[in-house]
């Protein structure tokens, strides 16, 4: 089981009384304050669009990023994702 597997699993259960770590505890506490979520584990290969953006983001020197027009890359990867 990968990481984020568990973590969607974990957060995903409803019934937990004793998360052990506190990211998880405040996550589920604030998931649970603003009403009904559904958290689903997506493959990286099944959604290739989030794991292309999320490590750009890591290159990035700002949290906020405005683009005009998406990268071709990614436009790409979106017809690929489609697919999937």
């Amino acid at each position: 089981m990968t990481n984020n597997l568990e973590v969607a699993q974990t957060l995903s259960d409803i019934d937990m009384e004793d998360l052990g770590i506190t990211v998880l505890r405040r996550t589920l506490r604030t998931l649970h304050s603003e009403g009904e979520w559904r958290i689903k584990h997506i493959r990286r290969n099944h959604n290739l669009v989030a794991d292309r953006l999320a490590k750009l983001s890591l290159s990035w020197k700002s949290s906020l990023q405005v683009m005009d027009k998406a990268p071709k890359d990614i436009l790409d990867l979106l017809k690929v994702d489609k697919t999937n």
